[in-house]
């Protein structure tokens, strides 16, 4: 896996279905990837208040760690 900005995708509704596929919790997703848990839960809130665009770098981490988790 190559990182490529250009496939920047930080739709709430991809990002959790990427921790969905870690088979890990937000929190434990979060803390897998060195974040905290309220930069995660504001990175896929729907709410367009509370919400806070994940970084390219976080949406990676999260493809990578749902590539190594899959069955």
């Amino acid at each position: 896996m190559k990182p490529d900005a250009r496939r920047h995708n930080p739709n709430p509704a991809y990002l959790r279905g990427l921790v969905a596929r870690t088979g890990l919790t937000q929190e434990q997703a979060a803390k897998a990837l060195g974040i905290s848990a309220r930069s995660m839960r504001a990175h896929l809130s729907e709410s367009k208040a509370s919400r806070q665009d994940a970084p390219y770098v976080v949406q990676f981490a999260l493809e990578a760690l749902a590539g190594s988790t899959r069955k």
